[in-house]
């Protein structure tokens, strides 16, 4: 009885030697802050269209359901352990990454708005002749206006728009 006592005493010893590290041989990167505004900035914009090619080449985008960055309910949770381990030797944030991911779906969704809003706009001008009377050209007017607030319903701003230029085919292709 006296020997199972001290043997398993020993296996308890022996494990907590293994387990514990006596020297963290892990080098320690300092991340940087996360952003937090709705808005995407130009630096953030570079560096996360660098990160979703590598996320989409390394395949990880088949790994991670297509509606997961809609719930953030334990998001850090339920990533696969593969993408997680990617996303923290990169010091990628999920949530901000994927909310990067849809805020940008979100921005070509905007600038295809505007140039649609912009191209009615054009027609409806072209069609409110001089010689209308004043109650149509007014509601000409109020269809004009419309249009102008259409372009507004996603909540991007300019700026955001602004990251699109010269490259809006380029972020479709990698975002598909």
């Amino acid at each position: 009885m006296k020997r199972y006592i001290i043997l398993i005493l020993a296996c308890c010893g022996l494990y907590k030697v293994l387990t514990t590290r006596l020297i963290d041989l892990r080098v320690h990167k300092i991340c940087p802050l996360v952003q937090t505004s709705e808005e995407i900035s130009e630096k953030e914009a570079n560096v996360f269209f660098k990160q979703w090619a590598e996320y989409k080449k390394q395949g990880y985008i088949k790994k991670v359901p297509e509606n997961f960055a809609f719930d953030e309910v334990n998001m850090a949770d339920r990533i696969p352990w593969l993408v997680k381990l990617w996303m923290d030797k990169h010091c990628i944030n999920p949530k901000r990454f994927y909310y990067t991911e849809q805020r940008f779906r979100a921005i070509l969704k905007a600038s295809d708005m505007q140039k649609h809003t912009q191209s009615v706009i054009k027609i409806l001008s072209a069609q409110m002749a001089d010689n209308m009377d004043e109650a149509k050209k007014q509601w000409y007017r109020d269809l004009i206006a419309e249009q102008k607030q259409m372009v507004k319903i996603e909540g991007v701003t300019d700026q955001e728009l602004h990251l699109l230029d010269g490259r809006e085919e380029e972020v479709r292709e990698l975002l598909n």
